[in-house]
């Protein structure tokens, strides 16, 4: 571009502007007053104090259920490399490996034997984000050992258990999370890698050969191992069990990568159309190959809870996405026998998780099954015995009874030994004055079920209840629901088949009762006692308590409730105790507080608990259901010296299970829940959204009262904040430096004059301006909330595809809703969350400023010192034809080799240099105030001594140095721009890096397109000769200008979360723009040089 010639009649001459206003007055109403800059200081320092107490916040320990108890591990590992799953199997052969996990000492290991063949079942192991394909050694070596060493406890679980091997891909560390084409390439190697291991078993003669594989994926291996089913080279049947640990399935854990979110949403859809059975979709090709390959899949997500810091635990739901009979969520807190949290890499050597996936991986296992595996209902039976806390057990018990026919078990009882608790309540052991009525027999206690009123049955016992034809030991205790034999249809009961008849009469006894029963010992769950329950010598919780709640709905079908009590007499000294009872399910049923989050917030909510109650007790918190709050529970309750068991309080929310324990006397309790949480599909009116609480409490021996308050523990909400909006970091700063960018063009249209950062950022602290800020960010959550008509308009200038919410629908049965808006918070309760992200965007821009700013202000000091000289001598000092060969050359890698992202960050480099040579070249710093305070400085004065020639080269003189400052202003305030963005841009670079190291060329097919970096380089280099960009005069370019500012501006605010990967391309935009306005000025003759203004300056100053 050639630099036109500077005119002196500019529009900045004219007393007016073109839309009337006189540009003296609108450029005196711009600047700021110190009033503004004690709103700024203020706004900067309230959102510097929000950041200290959120960083402060994240870095406090987790209290009570949410602190690690994880045990240490030991194993012997061998990883044998499968060398023959060469480039003739696969073509990512060269980048990829195949490992076989072996533990020594127990695996039989190739190469020790020429007859080596594999005869275990195989399971496939997909290491996550940069893992290592030696993470799977821990529950590797745990099934192993379980296998080999505690045979006979596996084969009672499983007589067609079978050994395990392990196989284990070496991804070479690949970033999954940053990359949507290295996950396809991933899912497309394990498709490979599935066909090649089923290949290795077509020689074993002596065992079925497998024709499924079990996938076991951690992080982001979860996502590989859902895509491996939509790829064209998935081998049909040949995956049927998935098993994920801390897999985002709900919601991608970074938006850099557009492929990525892509992939996701494909990968979600090809699910979602296999579950939903949507009418609308039978007819497609992708429905009916989704719901063939689904049909029979089963996929467990598994989550270590809020000490997983790398990935929000939120995104692991399978909301929407799987149904109940497929697949479900469960945290590790919950899980029997685990009962912890785990962090992002402990959980796949965790040694309580280890154990349970060990037994459970050899439990769904059926050796005579072609698929290796138990048919799909039998493996979710087993998946949620083993996963999930079993407080809804009872429902089996209808589910395997039928109560038109038989029951299996007949019981003939002396009615002497029902005489003292026919009419009994509740029951314990031990107890005072125990005696035997009929020697020989086992006491039998019976609680009689009242016609008149719903009752529910409790029952909590430090002894294991055991099926009553199962009874070996003289401590062992048996739990039956039974119904009476009429003596009208005696006789034909004593022709019925029984399983077991039970008869505990004797030669004297005069009157008995006949009973069919049933026994519900095995629908017992474990509470525990400890949060280290689970013993290295046991595959079951040790240390734990049994417990059993059946509701009224299925009492009715029974008349009694029979406990076989332990032949052993439980001593006042003995550490084991029974406590039972019946009552009525509106006493063992209560609520605390109403739905109102706010109310919690401002007065908390409250519940006083009676002395005579239940021993466990059902309490829901309709308020209490937002994972952006911890919570504060005050339990008070004197505890008694009678008490069996200190008191337990377990709390539930969507598959998330946490246990108090110990709550002795006045206790304090954080409550971190997985509730309704941003970004993530949700159930509108789902019951099992708000938290539950069950108090376990030994009532017998107590009588005190229980006392819970729950308030809002505030510290510990804003560490929340971290993982939730961690990728906020960028949008909602850039969305201020936008609205600062904005006015600063503003300013320019209508005075030519371009203000700089600190001065816009100063006249946009106005106290009217924040005013309206805070109200319209105080209002934002409840505009932006799913139902809400604003949401619904903003969501059509969103130009990225949404999630069908039909299929989640259909797969629920209920309506689901997404948010993806701003802050996705559900609750207007919630309100000043809005109002935090102004004052911290505030913040960072006015740090990020202010540390360029500091920088300039230090190179200036060391030029002054001479210490720069050379660098400062000239700001220009490549010829323009080296600069042209260098741009055609990094267009042109960037077509062929480079990601546009290595350009991008080439770009900011190349502005930030630039940048600062001309603050070094022109020291003088206009940070928070204008150069040209008196307007008439600006217009030289030139009417008042029209013929003096000094005064019309005064003139040049000051159109000069204000050209300059508008020139350093918009240079500057485009890095800030820039570097907001650089965050976007890096992660996809560091994936190609990664990949050079590996001498491996990933195709970046996306991030070749040229169109994504020409405008912003061609800007940079029309800034780096010294190109002012144009001011827009038309009016056209004054409102498009503005419309695109805007839109970018608003796009980051609500979507720019979710979104991140296109902030590039609107700024993309932006520079296109840009180049219009300049080959518009161009044209016309109005673009201005640097250099040409700088000389013409030098010259006034000579003459």
């Amino acid at each position: 571009m050639t630099p036109a010639k500077p005119s002196m009649s500019t529009d900045t001459d004219n007393s007016t502007n073109s839309d009337g206003t006189d540009t003296k007055d609108f450029f005196n109403d711009i600047l700021p007053s110190t009033t503004n800059y004690l709103i700024l200081i203020g706004s900067s320092i309230v959102g510097f104090v929000l950041l200290i107490a959120i960083t402060l916040s994240f870095f406090k320990p987790f209290d009570g259920p949410d602190v690690p108890n994880c045990k240490g591990v030991y194993m012997s590992p061998a990883y044998a490399k499968v060398h023959a799953f060469d480039s003739t199997h696969t073509r990512f052969a060269s980048k990829y490996s195949l490992y076989l996990y072996r533990e020594q000492g127990k695996d039989s290991m190739p190469g020790e034997s020429s007859e080596f063949y594999l005869s275990g079942t195989p399971v496939l192991f997909i290491p996550g984000n940069a893992g290592s394909y030696k993470q799977v050694r821990s529950i590797a070596a745990e099934t192993a050992t379980q296998f080999f060493d505690k045979s006979s406890y596996v084969t009672s679980q499983n007589s067609n258990a079978n050994n395990v091997d392990f196989f284990t891909a070496d991804f070479n560390e690949d970033f999954t999370a940053f990359h949507g084409r290295t996950m396809l390439d991933q899912s497309e190697y394990l498709n490979d890698a599935v066909k090649f291991i089923l290949s290795l078993y077509d020689s074993n003669s002596s065992n079925t050969s497998p024709t499924s594989v079990i996938l076991l994926g951690h992080s982001m291996g979860g996502i590989v191992a859902r895509v491996m089913l939509s790829l064209p080279n998935y081998l049909e049947g040949s995956v049927n069990t998935i098993i994920t640990l801390s897999t985002p399935h709900n919601a991608a854990p970074t938006t850099f990568d557009g492929d990525l979110l892509n992939v996701y949403k494909l990968t979600d859809d090809f699910w979602r159309n296999g579950f939903s059975h949507d009418v609308s979709t039978l007819s497609t090709k992708m429905a009916t190959i989704a719901r063939r390959r689904l049909e029979n899949v089963s996929l467990i997500s598994i989550t270590g809870g809020v000490l997983d810091t790398t990935l929000p635990t939120d995104y692991t739901s399978l909301t929407g996405l799987v149904p109940s009979n497929h697949g479900f969520s469960v945290s590790t807190t919950g899980i029997p026998g685990v009962w912890t949290p785990i962090d992002h890499l402990a959980i796949v050597w965790c040694d309580q998780l280890r154990k349970v996936l060990a037994k459970t991986i050899l439990q769904i296992i059926d050796v005579n099954s072609p698929s290796q595996t138990y048919p799909l209902e039998k493996r979710m039976e087993i998946f949620k015995s083993n996963l999930l806390p079993g407080f809804d057990k009872f429902l089996d018990i209808m589910k395997y009874t039928n109560i038109q026919h038989n029951l299996p078990f007949k019981l003939k009882i002396d009615l002497k030994q029902l005489k003292d608790s026919i009419n009994e309540r509740f029951f314990q052991l031990p107890r005072k004055n125990a005696k035997r009525d009929i020697a020989g027999f086992p006491p039998i206690h019976l609680f009689n079920i009242p016609r008149k009123e719903s009752s529910k049955f409790n029952f909590i016992s430090s002894i294991k209840p055991t099926m009553i034809d199962k009874i070996t030991s003289s401590v062992e205790l048996s739990l039956l629901l039974c119904r009476s034999i009429l003596s009208d249809v005696g006789k034909a009961s004593a022709k019925r088949n029984f399983r077991k008849v039970f008869d505990y009469t004797t030669d004297i006894t005069q009157q008995y009762a006949e009973l069919e029963c049933i026994d519900v010992s095995e629908y017992i769950y474990v509470v525990p006692k400890s949060y280290s329950s689970n013993n290295e010598h046991s595959n079951e919780p040790t240390d734990v308590y049994y417990s059993l709640e059946i509701p009224s709905n299925i009492l009715s079908y029974f008349s009694s409730i029979v406990i076989v009590e332990p032949k052993t007499i439980l001593t006042e000294s003995s550490e084991n105790f029974v406590l039972a009872d019946l009552h009525s399910e509106s006493s063992s049923a209560l609520t605390l507080g109403d739905s109102s989050l706010w109310k919690l917030i401002t007065r908390g909510n409250d519940l006083t608990i009676p002395a005579h109650r239940p021993i466990i007790i059902d309490i829901n918190v309709p308020s209490m259901k937002s994972s952006l709050l911890a919570y504060r529970l005050d339990v008070r309750y004197a505890k008694s010296s009678n008490e069996k068991f200190s008191p337990l309080i377990s709390q539930t929310i969507k598959g998330e299970t946490k246990w108090h324990i110990n709550i002795d006397d006045d206790k304090i309790i954080t409550s971190i829940i997985n509730g309704d949480s941003p970004y993530t599909p949700f159930i509108v009116d789902d019951p099992e959204s708000h938290t539950r609480f069950k108090v376990f409490s030994d009532s017998f021996s107590s009588d005190q009262l229980m006392d819970i308050y729950i308030t809002v523990d505030w510290f510990q909400s804003l560490k929340l904040l971290v993982l939730k909006y961690r990728l906020s970091v960028v949008g909602f700063p850039l969305f201020f430096t936008l609205l600062v960018i904005t006015l600063q063009f503003r300013y320019y249209s209508k005075t030519n004059l371009y203000p700089s950062f600190g001065e816009t950022m100063l006249s946009v602290c106005d106290y009217r301006v924040v005013t309206g800020l805070v109200i319209f960010f105080s209002f934002l959550s409840k505009l932006t909330s799913s139902n809400s008509l604003f949401n619904k308009f903003i969501e059509f200038m969103d130009p990225v595809e949404r999630n069908e919410l039909h299929l989640m629908e259909k797969i629920e049965n209920a309506e689901v809703r997404l948010n993806v808006s701003f802050m996705s918070i559900e609750e207007p309760s919630l309100w000043f969350y809005g109002v935090f992200v102004l004052f911290i965007s505030i913040g960072l821009n006015f740090l990020l400023y202010n540390l360029i700013l500091l920088v300039i202000k230090c190179l200036i000091y060391l030029s002054e010192l001479g210490l720069l000289q050379g660098i400062t001598s000239n700001i220009h000092s490549f010829p323009n034809q080296r600069k042209t060969i260098g741009i055609i050359t990094l267009l042109f890698l960037v077509l062929l080799y480079l990601p546009y992202q290595f350009a991008f960050v080439v770009c900011v480099l190349t502005q930030l240099f630039s940048t600062l040579k001309l603050f070094l070249s022109n020291t003088k710093l206009n940070s928070y105030h204008t150069s040209y305070k008196n307007f008439d400085d600006y217009k030289g004065k030139k009417d008042s001594v029209p013929d003096n020639e000094s005064n019309e080269k005064a003139v040049v003189s000051n159109k000069a140095l204000y050209f300059v400052d508008n020139f350093k202003n918009f240079n500057l305030s485009l890095l800030i721009l820039m570097l907001w963005l650089v965050p976007i841009n890096v992660p996809v670079l560091v994936v190609w890096l990664h990949d050079i190291s590996l001498k491996w060329r990933t195709p970046f097919s996306s991030h070749h397109n040229i169109l994504a970096i020409l405008p912003i380089i061609y800007l940079v280099q029309a800034l780096n000769q010294g190109f002012m960009v144009p001011r827009p005069t038309k009016r056209f370019n004054v409102f498009f200008t503005k419309v695109i500012l805007f839109y970018f501006a608003f796009y980051c605010l609500f979507f720019g979360t979710r979104h991140l990967y296109l902030l590039h391309s609107l700024f993309d935009a932006i520079c296109t723009w840009f180049l219009i306005l300049y080959i518009q000025g161009w044209g016309n003759g109005s673009l201005e040089n640097i250099r040409t203004i700088t000389i013409i300056k030098n010259e006034t100053k000579i003459h």
